[in-house]
């Protein structure tokens, strides 16, 4: 069963991003990577009024703090609650 995507955002840089995230895939061409400096995984709860830290009404079940380098074409997939992009490009689909 497909989910119904709500929109879908281009990152590059060193952009947060915050909200109900069924999928982030990185870009570029053949043997590109992107790097990521966090990313929390859960589904997001609204309103949500915590900070990057995660404190406030959102929870994530598990938490990546660490630089990832992350190949072009490949996928993360959710739910995921916050991402942060570190270096390169990735498209972000959100659910909600």
């Amino acid at each position: 069963m497909s989910r119904a995507l709500k929109s879908i955002v281009s990152s590059s840089g060193t952009t947060a991003y915050t909200g109900s995230i069924a999928k982030v895939v990185a870009l570029g061409a053949d043997g590109d990577e992107a790097t990521l400096s966090r990313i929390e995984f859960g589904a997001m709860t609204y309103p949500e009024s915590g900070d990057e830290n995660g404190s406030g009404s959102y929870s994530p079940s598990s938490v990546l703090t660490t630089t990832v380098k992350v190949p072009a074409g490949s996928t993360i997939d959710g739910p995921i609650g916050r991402f942060k992009n570190a270096g390169g490009s990735f498209l972000i689909y959100f659910d909600a």
